[in-house]
């Protein structure tokens, strides 16, 4: 049967049918359009939904970026900053000792060295070459440090004496410090020990 046959026989089937029965078909077929119409309106609409929420989302994201973008340049040029200062500290703790002690009147008695590396990076890098050398060069932070003891100073000697190694460009910082005072003179110094430290990043051999 062609498909011309199959149209003229539904045409003749439907004009065999009441009015009431037509009607009754009218209204299936405008409720199935209806509904059809309805359901892909809810499927557009969750699908509209999800990306408007989507975009919602990323548009508070993208501000809060914005809003801390300035924050993070800032952080991000202080540490910078901090890592240009630790490859380039070249300074002997010996000497900023002594030329301190001499500035502020103080004799050094002794002095012990003391050496350590902070991180772990050419140790994890070595782990994970598996016998490979090639890549970035790899730095560790190393604490140098110079542990020393002062006699017969006071006490203002010996905050000028801090002041001075402190107040300092390259990074140093006074780590340890004991003091023994005199019994007779609360601000006469017995004697000070005091462990002053620098730090670098130094390539691992």
């Amino acid at each position: 049967m062609t498909e011309t046959s199959r149209l003229a026989n539904l045409s003749a089937s439907i004009e065999r049918l009441t009015p009431r029965e037509r009607l009754l078909i009218g209204g299936l077929g405008a409720g199935l359009i209806v509904a059809m119409v309805a359901v892909a309106w809810i499927i557009v609409g969750g699908q509209l939904t999800e990306l408007e929420q989507g975009n919602a989302a990323i548009s508070d994201t993208l501000g809060q970026i914005m809003e801390r973008k300035d924050k993070y340049l800032q952080e991000k040029s202080r540490l910078d900053a901090d890592k240009k200062r630790l490859e380039q500290n070249e300074l002997k703790l010996v000497k900023l000792l002594e030329d301190q002690a001499g500035v502020q009147g103080v004799t050094i008695q002794s002095f012990k060295e003391g050496r350590r590396v902070l991180t772990e990076n050419f140790r994890k890098r070595k782990k994970n070459d598996r016998g490979e050398s090639s890549g970035p060069v790899v730095k560790d932070l190393v604490e140098e440090s110079q542990t020393v003891t002062l006699a017969a100073l006071s006490l203002d000697q010996l905050t000028k004496f801090l002041a001075g190694l402190e107040g300092r460009p390259e990074p140093v910082k006074v780590t340890r410090l004991n003091i023994s005072t005199q019994q007779s003179d609360r601000q006469q110094l017995r004697e000070v020990k005091l462990t002053v430290a620098t730090y670098r990043l130094e390539e691992a051999e």
